[in-house]
C-alpha cells in the first residue's frame, strides 16, 4: 500500500534560497516518476532515474514542467547520496531497506521489482515535485524496527540549469537521505498510530541537524538562524522544542545542535531514532519528549536531566548574536540572530515541559520585582549579568506559587536579564503563564513613585520624630523606624 504523505523541501526560488518548509500534501497523488524516454545510473546502493529528452514533461496542478535533465547532474546527485549514506552507516545508523524482493520472478506480481524501479536498489527520481522529498511506501517489518517503511526519493531538476548539483543544494541530498534512513525505524510520529502528520517536526528537526553532520560546511541551518525576521528558537525563544508551525521544525535543529555540542556525543540523534523505532514497532502511540529525555540519559550515563538541558539550552540561546561570548555557547553563536528579549510588566505564556524561555530585560539601575505564577514547579528562573569585559555571572532564583519578590541590584556597566524557562516534569504539555512587574511596595519608597530619593528620606525622618511606624520605612526590618533606617536609606541613595 502506498502512503501519499511525503516529506519535502520547497526552495523559495531556484537560486539557492535557504528558506525551506514542510510540504505534507495529502491531496496530490505522489507516485514514482514515469518518463517517456527513461534513463538511469546505478551505484552500489542507489539507482537514479531521469530523462534527457527535451519533450518529456510532468503535469503538476494542471501545469506542465519540463523533466529534462542531464547525465552530469544525475551523476552528482547519486554520488552525494552514496557519500551521505556512508556517513550514516559509519556512525551506526540502520541501512535503508531494499524496496522489493528480487527473488520474485512473476512479472504479474504487484511485488515484482519491475514496479519498484526495476531492482531492489534505492530509487531516486529527478522530477519537479519539489527540491527534495522522500515518499514512504511499503511496510518493512524486519526486526527490531518492524514499523519501518521502504521509500523513494525525488530531487528537483532545477530547471536543467546545472550539470552538477550546486554546492548550495548539497544539504538537500543529505536531508533527504536522512529521511530515507529514519523511515527504516518507523514512519509515524506521536499521536495515534497511522497519523503521519502529527508531530512531523521530529522528522524535520533531526534531518536538518544532520545536514551539517554530512556536510559540515553547509550554511543552510546557519543562515536560517542568522535571520531575525522569521520564526526561530532565537526570535521566539518562548516556543518549545516541539513547536510544529511556521517552518520552525527545520530551524529547531538548534536544539539538536545544542544537545550534541553540550553533551559531546554526536550519536545522540541516533539514540533518539533507535528508541523511537523500538517504541513505534510496538504499535503504541509514541511520545517524543520522553525520547529526548532517554537519549540524554544514555549520552550522559544518567548524569544529566532533561530539566538541566532545558536550563542550559535557554542560557545558550540568550548568548547569541551581539550577546555572544566565546566558548560560552554555540560554536557559531556570534553569527546567529540576537535572541529576542521582553520587557517587564507583561504576562508571559508558555507550554510546560517543552523548553520554551523568556528573556526579561532588567535596567542597569536594577529593579524590585514581583513574579506571579501558579506554576512555580514548572518554571526555572535565572539572573544573568554580563559586564563590559564579557565576564558572566549567573545565579538561580527560587520562586514559589503565588507571588515571589525579586530584588535585582544596580550595575555600573554591562547588561542583565532574567531568564525564565520551563522545567521538564512530565511528558504532557499544558498552557501555563507567569507575570513579572515592578513591585510597587519597595522598602524606602514611601511616596510610591517607584524611586527611593531625598523625598522619601524626609518622610522617614518625620516618621521617626513622631514615633510612627511604616513597614516601608523600616529599612533594617527591626520593627522600629529610627536613625538607623535613615542612615541606610541615605546609603541606598548614594550607593
Amino acid at each position: 500500500m502506498k502512503l501519499f504523505l511525503f516529506i519535502s523541501l520547497i526552495l523559495i526560488n531556484n537560486l539557492g534560497a535557504n528558506n525551506i518548509c514542510i510540504k505534507s500534501d495529502i491531496n496530490r497523488d505522489i507516485s514514482r516518476q514515469v518518463y517517456a524516454v527513461p534513463e538511469q545510473i546505478q551505484s552500489e546502493n542507489f539507482v537514479i532515474h531521469f530523462t534527457t529528452a527535451e519533450d518529456d514533461f510532468q503535469e503538476i496542478n494542471g501545469q506542465l514542467y519540463s523533466l529534462q535533465s542531464n547525465y552530469g547532474y544525475a551523476q552528482s546527485i547519486i554520488d552525494l547520496a552514496e557519500y551521505s549514506l556512508s556517513i550514516y552507516l559509519d556512525q551506526g545508523w540502520e541501512d535503508i531497506p531494499p524496496d522489493c524482493d528480487e527473488s520474485i520472478t512473476d512479472l504479474g506480481s504487484p511485488d515484482h521489482c519491475i514496479n519498484f524501479g526495476g531492482n531492489s536498489l534505492y530509487d531516486i527520481y529527478i522530477s519537479n515535485d519539489g527540491p527534495g522529498m522522500v515518499v514512504p511506501e511499503n511496510l518493512y517489518s524486519v526486526p527490531p524496527y518492524t514499523g519501518g517503511r521502504t521509500s523513494y526519493m525525488k530531487i528537483s531538476t532545477l530547471s536543467n540549469n546545472y550539470t552538477s548539483i550546486p554546492a548550495w543544494s548539497h544539504h538537500v541530498v543529505a536531508h533527504e537521505v536522512h529521511h530515507s534512513v529514519q523511515l527504516r525505524y518507523g514512519v509515524g510520529t506521536s499521536g495515534s498510530p497511522g497519523d503521519y502528520i502529527y508531530n512531523l517536526w521530529f522528522f524535520e528537526q533531526t534531518a536538518s541537524y544532520m545536514e551539517n553532520v554530512v556536510f559540515p560546511n553547509s550554511n543552510h541551518v546557519y543562515t536560517m538562524l542568522a535571520n531575525c525576521n522569521v520564526v526561530t528558537p532565537l526570535t521566539y525563544p518562548n516556543h518549545g522544542v516541539d513547536y510544529p508551525a511556521e517552518i520552525y521544525p527545520y530551524r529547531s535543529a538548534l536544539w539538536q545542535k545544542y544537545l550534541v555540542e553540550s553533551l559531546s556525543d554526536s550519536s545522540i540523534v541516533r539514540y533518539m531514532w533507535e528508541d523511537y523505532g523500538l517504541q513505534f514497532a510496538n504499535g503504541e502511540p509514541v511520545s517524543l519528549l520522553p525520547i529526548y529525555e532517554n537519549s540524554i540519559n544514555i549520552a550522559t550515563n544518567n548524569q544529566y536531566t532533561m530539566t538541566e538541558a532545558f536550563d542550559e539550552y535557554a542560557l545558550w540561546r540568550y548568548l547569541t548574536g551581539s550577546r555572544s561570548i566565546a566558548n560560552n555557547s554555540f560554536e557559531q553563536a556570534s553569527g546567529y540572530c540576537t535572541a529576542s528579549t521582553f520587557d517587564i510588566g507583561e504576562t508571559y505564556p508558555l507550554l510546560s515541559n517543552t523548553g520554551g524561555a523568556y528573556y526579561i530585560n532588567i535596567p542597569q539601575e536594577g529593579a524590585d520585582l514581583v513574579m506571579s505564577s501558579q506554576f512555580a514547579d514548572d518554571l526555572n528562573c535565572m539572573h544573568i549579568f554580563t559586564d563590559s569585559d564579557n565576564d558572566l555571572d549567573i545565579s538561580y532564583i527560587d520562586i514559589n506559587d503565588g507571588e515571589s519578590y525579586i530584588s535585582i541590584d544596580p550595575i555600573s556597566s554591562g547588561t542583565q536579564a532574567l531568564i525564565v524557562n520551563t522545567k521538564y516534569n512530565d511528558y504532557t504539555s499544558d498552557s501555563i503563564n507567569f507575570t513579572i512587574d515592578f513591585n510597587q511596595n519597595v522598602l524606602g519608597d514611601l511616596n510610591s513613585d517607584g524611586l527611593v530619593n531625598v523625598v522619601d528620606v524626609i518622610i522617614v525622618v518625620n516618621l521617626a520624630l513622631e514615633n510612627q511606624f511604616d513597614y516601608l520605612a523600616d529599612i533594617n526590618e527591626d520593627g522600629i523606624v529610627n536613625i538607623f533606617d535613615i542612615v541606610q536609606m541615605i546609603n541606598m541613595i548614594l550607593y
